[in-house]
């Protein structure tokens, strides 16, 4: 059960129950201590075999937590000094440990190996949850904390140090049952995260599963029948491409968006980058994409269509794409479920596959095939498409928020300015 103290403790203000450090304000009872007093690191060297294949793990920045590499061969591997990844431990990326590229190791390691660029430590018993400081590494806290033990530029170049992560100073509970429970409390945030995520990729299966009967005429909607007709793309629509050159950018001005822009069904304006006015206005209406066009990538990442529903004035790179229809009887949004679809996909990974180019063609696009039925059938064909669509974006707002409040119930268990009673 969460106490949530009387005092709210604001800047430098120390309150009753509370003392003052350089690492910020705790409670009085918990301690100051140093990483090399609370962890130990733990280290098995493997003796590499030639002809012995051996799983090599990773570690995703900003607490994304581990991931698994392609087996490689003791050959491949060479003279290099890799380790066993051992269950229980703390594990940190040391290159990329600024960026929060920590996580706790499990069962599900076993029998997988890391580089002496992933060292292993073991929480001191009776002094520190496993669980407690892999979440406090993962706070904007444990985030300063990594880069002051990070020298160096950005990059490969700032790299964790063993002697400074050592000397680092962590305030934590003096309890370790108070470490325990807090814990606790975000490992059952976590988990309905992950709840969340599941739903959402069983819902997305499903909209896949839905595309295919749908958009192929393989199951028709009652009170539907008759031929759909065969197009090619340049029958039914005019394509359109970003700028081929690297305009000058500004700090403020005309949003000028890249395929990075382009995200989830949806462009993201956040991070993007400016165009002055008088580049914008010289710039060929290619590059000018208006409502009711289907905006999609061609590099790197290819489709992720986005229908435009509003006037928004913006260029974009030439890594960008667009569809303009001219049919009164072609709905945008039925093209960008084809797109969407493995009825897309297949006729790009054809073109792909004997080329060395890795974009889409804008020549290979025009004569790809899309089959369409009358307009009826599109709208209705449409609205399941698109309500699955909405049941999709609630779940990822759930998600979001309950990540947020994650994020907030983090900093306040973490600092002691919410207790829990153990």
């Amino acid at each position: 059960m969460i106490q949530q103290e009387s005092m709210e403790i604001i800047n430098t203000e120390v309150h009753i129950g509370y003392m003052k450090t350089k690492n910020g304000i705790f409670p009085d009872d918990w301690k100051v201590r140093k990483i090399k007093d609370i962890l130990k690191r733990v280290r098995k060297p493997v003796d590499v075999q030639p002809n012995q294949g051996y799983k090599q793990i990773g570690i995703r920045s900003h607490g994304k937590g581990i991931f698994y590499k392609e087996t490689v061969s003791g050959e491949e591997l060479g003279n290099k000094a890799v380790f066993w990844i051992e269950p229980d431990c703390f594990i940190v990326n040391i290159v990329f440990a600024w960026e929060m590229a920590v996580a706790k190791t499990t069962k599900k390691e076993l029998g997988y190996i890391a580089s002496h660029r992933f060292p292993m430590y073991k929480p001191k018993k009776d002094m520190l949850d496993l669980d407690y400081i892999t979440y406090l590494f993962m706070s904007p806290r444990g985030k300063y904390l990594l880069n002051l033990a990070s020298p160096g530029g950005a990059g490969r170049n700032k790299t964790l140090g063993q002697k400074e992560f050592g000397e680092l100073e962590v305030v934590i509970p003096q309890n370790v049952k108070e470490q325990n429970k807090i814990s606790e409390i975000l490992l059952t945030w976590d988990k309905a995260i992950g709840l969340k995520k599941q739903m959402i990729k069983q819902k997305k299966e499903q909209k896949k599963g839905i595309m295919q009967n749908l958009l192929t005429g393989e199951v028709r909607l009652p009170g539907f029948d008759g031929k759909w007709e065969e197009n090619k793309i340049k029958d039914i629509a005019d394509i359109y491409l970003g700028l081929t050159y690297t305009p000058e950018y500004v700090k403020e001005g005309v949003p000028f968006l890249s395929v990075k822009d382009l995200s989830n069904n949806n462009l993201n304006f956040e991070n993007t980058k400016y165009i002055s006015r008088s580049e914008f206005e010289k710039s060929t209406s290619n590059a000018k994409p208006k409502k009711g066009d289907v905006l999609f990538g061609r590099v790197g990442t290819i489709g992720n269509p986005v229908i435009l529903n509003e006037d928004t004035e913006f260029s974009i790179f030439v890594s960008l794409g667009f569809l303009r229809i001219r049919s009164e009887n072609i709905l945008n949004y039925f093209v960008k479920y084809w797109m969407e679809s493995a009825l897309f996909t297949r006729q790009v990974d054809v073109k792909i596959a004997g080329s060395s180019q890795k974009n889409l063609n804008t020549g290979w696009l025009k004569e790809f095939h899309i089959r369409i039925p009358k307009i009826e059938e599109q709208k209705s064909i449409v609205k399941i498409l698109f309500e699955i669509d909405k049941e999709i974006n609630l779940l990822e707002k759930e998600q979001q928020l309950l990540i947020q409040q994650r994020k907030g119930l983090m900093q306040l268990l973490l600092t002691g300015k919410v207790r829990v009673k153990v």
